[in-house]
């Protein structure tokens, strides 16, 4: 293939992509722990996995390269100069259907500095010709997809309290997600550092 041809190649091709901050060691340690305690209560379902651990700002969907890389710089000149802050992780929650436990989560609380840094990435997405406009905000992590769970699985989460962890924040990040088998594989594709700009990182 023709050099040319390739490169056309490559902006055909899309990737699933979505927006993301990054979390801190204590939060991954916080995730295996609270995993270990379900687990040992009779929860069984789809983990999230320490190293895929993030706070999702936005998922995109499938975006050629092209649009990645405007999306990035994009949110590099919005959020240049922005402070550095840090966001709470206070709790576990769950989402059901009626009695049907689906999803648990850990519940995040980064206040207004949060909020801005999200409404900022929601400029920059719809400057590229995203309609996010609709979208809406809870800041949540997600723990895991529920399959199976004890009878009495309300009282039983309302028993696994932590101290809550604060986790600094001084970058976002644009990532690959990647299907497969075993679960999706995220990759970090571009860094936007608040104060060093848009780094790439493969």
């Amino acid at each position: 293939m023709r050099k040319q041809e390739k490169i056309h190649h490559n902006q055909r091709k899309t990737i699933r992509t979505f927006v993301a901050i990054e979390p801190g060691e204590n939060l991954k340690m916080l995730l295996t722990d609270t995993i270990e305690k379900l687990k040992r209560m009779g929860f069984k379902g789809n983990w999230t996995k320490p190293e895929n651990i993030h706070l999702t700002l936005f998922f995109l969907g499938n975006l050629n390269m092209h649009k990645i890389v405007d999306i990035a710089y994009k949110m590099g000149e919005r959020i240049s100069g922005f402070p550095s802050f840090v966001y709470e992780v206070e709790k576990l929650g769950y989402f059901a259907q009626g009695d049907n436990l689906k999803t648990l989560w850990f519940g995040v609380h980064g206040g207004k500095t949060l909020e801005g840094i999200y409404s900022e990435v929601k400029k920059s997405i719809i400057f590229n010709s995203i309609d996010v406009s609709k979208e809406t905000f809870v800041p949540h992590i997600t723990v895991g997809r529920i399959k199976r769970y004890p009878d009495h699985w309300k009282a039983l989460l309302e028993s696994i309290d932590f101290e809550r962890i604060e986790i600094p924040v001084d970058s976002i990040g644009l990532y690959s997600s990647t299907l497969t088998k075993r679960g999706p594989i995220y990759k970090k594709m571009y860094t936007i550092d608040f104060e060093g700009g848009v780094i790439i990182n493969g």
